[in-house]
């Protein structure tokens, strides 16, 4: 279920419904890794490795644009008046030091592996997006302060990282419609456009 066919006076969703469609990055990495690994040869991880790249850059991309999508809507939902938050599979869960892995382990990849791979096996230089180290330490204060969200039931469980924005209502109205025009399209990385509106 998504914003798209989703009506209710009282109720609001946990995840708008771009989720589905982003694989953990830490998995998809570490599986298109786990191939190139077994490969001896220097010469043939070296043409592996060029033909990974692309898909390291869109993975980083992709999940990235997710996290982003993570805030916009926790940044909206927390201007709605005590809504209910169904469809959180987080709630009444545990939450530990394994809800940062995913995080850290992207970030560490945007800030370091990355490069020092690129420059490795294919004698190219990778330099980190700022706005995504922006995007990506914001949103792992957004998961620390929310501690993993096991407690968020309504929108005002929602706590906000305090260097985000506070929109005016044309651009909390921009955010929905712009997170609705994502999901329609299955393009997450749109939300890139309107990062402005809360960082």
């Amino acid at each position: 279920m998504s914003i798209l066919d989703f009506k209710s006076d009282t109720e609001v969703l946990f995840d708008p419904g771009y989720s589905a469609s982003v694989a953990r990055v830490s998995g998809n990495i570490e599986y298109m890794y786990s191939a190139f690994q077994t490969i001896i040869s220097l010469k043939q991880k070296k043409f592996q490795f060029s033909m990974l790249y692309p898909k390291f850059l869109k993975a980083i991309d992709s999940n990235t644009a997710f996290y982003l999508g993570c805030m916009l809507w926790g940044v909206y939902l927390k201007s709605l008046d005590n809504k209910t938050i169904i469809n959180n599979p987080c709630l009444g869960t545990e939450f530990g030091d394994d809800c940062f892995e995913e995080i850290d382990f992207l970030i560490n990849f945007v800030k370091n592996g990355l490069n020092r791979d690129a420059k490795y096996y294919l004698n190219k230089t990778y330099t980190s997006n700022p706005l995504y180290l922006t995007i990506l330490e914001t949103y792992k204060e957004f998961l620390k302060i929310n501690k993993g969200f096991v407690n968020v039931k309504t929108t005002d469980d929602i706590l906000l990282p305090k260097n985000l924005k506070t929109p005016s209502p044309a651009d909390l109205e921009e955010i929905f419609n712009k997170i609705s025009e994502a999901v329609k399209k299955e393009d997450i990385e749109i939300l890139f456009q309107i990062s402005a509106k809360i960082l």
